[in-house]
């Protein structure tokens, strides 16, 4: 039992350091496309039709909720293959000790 507790441990201490990761790493182009300012404006590519090559859609908002969905699908995951890890180690001990039990001498 005290195993697949730290089975179970593990498994969420893994899923937060993903999602530390991808927190990170979700942050980081937000931040490095940021305005530099007036200077680089004459540089920045600006295209010619107008409203329509306005994009609508947030891209930020989208690539957050793809991160989510996917860390959800790993995390859940993960309980899954504990909570069948631990299922497995009952099943072990109760076999063993259903073992221990028929060698004994009666």
């Amino acid at each position: 039992m005290k195993r697949s507790l730290t089975v179970v441990r593990h498994a969420f201490v893994t899923v937060a350091a993903l999602g530390t990761l991808v927190t990170v790493l979700a942050a980081t182009p937000v931040v490095l496309a940021q305005d530099v300012g007036a200077g680089d404006r004459s540089m920045a590519f600006r295209p010619g039709l107008g409203e329509a090559a306005r994009e609508h859609v947030p891209g930020g908002r989208l690539l957050v909720g793809a991160y989510s969905a996917v860390l959800i699908l790993i995390g859940g995951y993960v309980v899954y293959i504990a909570r069948r890890t631990a299922r497995i180690e009952r099943d072990l001990q109760r076999l063993e000790s259903d073992l221990q039990q028929r060698r004994k001498p009666t």
